[in-house]
């Protein structure tokens, strides 16, 4: 019947009393109640922070930013840190019921205020490198290309000379060029498939007969610039038997061969 007629909540409004003890209970309660009696107020509660009245009793508070002791009076500062809970990628500070994520040195907090981007100290202004500008944490450096060296001013670019650093196995010359190399041979030979050997003019196998004039009008100095020509051509040859055959003719008062092919 009681049940039927308290208003809800029930087990505020309605009671079952069992024993001496709970009577006592019930009428303090009954009587709290209806006097409305402020028990922070009527009594010392010894609350550090806040005091909170309930019928019959009272509970202590904590601002925010502290939690109730085990006493259940005194007030500690939360350390929002401490649980591992934050989510702050680099550093976590904690304030009062809270916490601030802080990044390191050489980078920026990001948007979601948790995580931390570095800071592209290559993007402001000009750095001065010849080639390209790398960002690292509280600064940068610059980088060369590939086929470049750094120069001890730590800015400007130099093409690396191949030739000194590696095998090149040219026969004749190695030239550098930007990040490469290439072989050279020497005038009136050329370079083989291979990029590396050299060849003479004259493996394509022919028969040479060289006419020189010997008449006494050319006169000795000139006579041997003729020669040191006709050797300089036979030079560049492969001559065998079954190669280039070379065969010389001179002529003045009379025609003569010097030697056959």
């Amino acid at each position: 019947s009681l049940r039927a007629m308290a208003s809800p909540p029930l087990e505020e409004h309605v009671f079952l009393v069992e024993s001496f003890e709970l009577i006592q209970q019930f009428a303090k309660q009954f009587q709290d109640k209806l006097c409305g009696v402020d028990m922070c107020m009527e009594r010392e509660h010894g609350c550090q922070h806040s005091c909170i009245s309930t019928p019959g009793s009272f509970y202590c508070e904590c601002n925010p930013g502290y939690r109730l002791n085990v006493d259940g009076k005194t007030c500690s500062p939360i350390d929002a840190c401490a649980d591992g809970r934050h989510g702050c990628q680099h550093l976590c500070v904690s304030l009062r019921g809270s916490y601030s994520c802080r990044c390191r040195a050489g980078y920026y907090l990001s948007h979601n205020k948790r995580s931390c981007t570095m800071i592209d100290y290559c993007s402001f202004g000009n750095h001065s490198c010849q080639h390209e500008c790398v960002s690292i944490p509280n600064g940068h450096y610059c980088r060369c290309r590939s086929g470049f060296t750094l120069q001890p001013d730590g800015k400007s670019c130099r093409a690396t000379d191949l030739c000194n650093g590696v095998d090149h196995g040219c026969e004749f010359k190695c030239v550098s060029t930007e990040g490469s190399y290439h072989c050279v041979c020497p005038e009136g030979q050329q370079l083989q498939a291979d990029g590396k050997t050299c060849s003479k003019c004259g493996a394509g196998h022919v028969d040479l007969v060289m006419v020189i004039d010997g008449s006494k009008s050319v006169r000795p100095q000139n006579f041997e610039l003729v020669k040191q020509f006709v050797n300089r051509i036979v030079d560049l040859l492969e001559v065998s038997p079954h190669g280039t055959r070379v065969g010389l003719v001179q002529y003045s008062s009379r025609v003569r061969t010097e030697f056959p092919l």
